[in-house]
């Protein structure tokens, strides 16, 4: 139990800040940007110009670094730059990128993710929603981030965390930012956890209920 309640107090600013530090890259076309795709994963081998994740649907890829690849760790008032040879087996990763000519996958950008928070999404998996809230109306809110704008539909039993104290939907307002977790079908993302307020600060460990269940929050360490 005390195990699981540091996890989730080095939790629940990491995603958030994670959510924050994905909406700041650069966005656009992939080919304008040199973004591309995104992906998440455990190192299982780091070789001369290349590392190999396993992903969290359990497949394994290849990434390729060059002279271009940013890899970096901490959050974004902090974040320190770091080289391919810092990385090791077990660390966790959060990668842009794109297949190359030859369809060999090559990271634009590397951040290194820290271990509570890698256990914590192993044991709360879903999807991820953020962004600036737009409208409230009913059980949907509209939020709009660097890639668009995205509906995300609560329930009865979706959890909302405000600097780490359980808060209730009638609390969120237009302009917050929010982070969710939660399940996507059928084109619909319906949240299990809305988290808003101080992302990364220390509150977010503090167990409570939100409306209709427990703010079960991620680690505040780095993202």
């Amino acid at each position: 139990m005390k195990r699981q309640i540091l996890i989730s107090m080095v939790a629940a600013g990491a995603l958030a800040a994670l959510g924050a530090w994905a909406q700041n890259q650069p966005q656009g076309p992939p080919e304008a940007a040199g973004r591309g795709q995104r992906m998440m994963g455990t190192i299982t081998a780091v070789g001369v110009n290349q590392f190999t994740i396993k992903k969290r649907d359990g497949t394994s890829q290849v990434i390729l670094v060059n002279g271009q690849t940013q890899i970096s760790e901490g959050r974004r008032q902090n974040r320190k730059a770091i080289q391919l040879e810092d990385l090791k087996t077990g660390d966790g990763v959060f990668v842009m990128g794109q297949p190359d000519a030859s369809q060999q996958f090559v990271a634009s950008v590397v951040h290194r993710i820290p271990a509570a928070m890698m256990e914590w999404l192993e044991s709360n998996r879903g999807g991820r929603a953020f962004g600036q809230v737009e409208s409230i109306d009913g059980n949907q809110i509209k939020v709009r981030n660097r890639q668009g704008e995205q509906t995300i539909t609560v329930t009865d039993q979706t959890a909302f965390a405000k600097d780490g104290q359980p808060i209730s939907l009638k609390d969120l307002k237009i302009g917050d930012r929010i982070f969710a977790i939660g399940e996507e079908s059928n084109g619909q993302f319906t949240a299990a956890r809305v988290v808003t307020g101080q992302f990364g600060g220390r509150g977010y460990g503090r167990p409570g209920r939100g409306q209709g269940g427990p703010a079960q929050n991620p680690p505040q360490n780095n993202p």
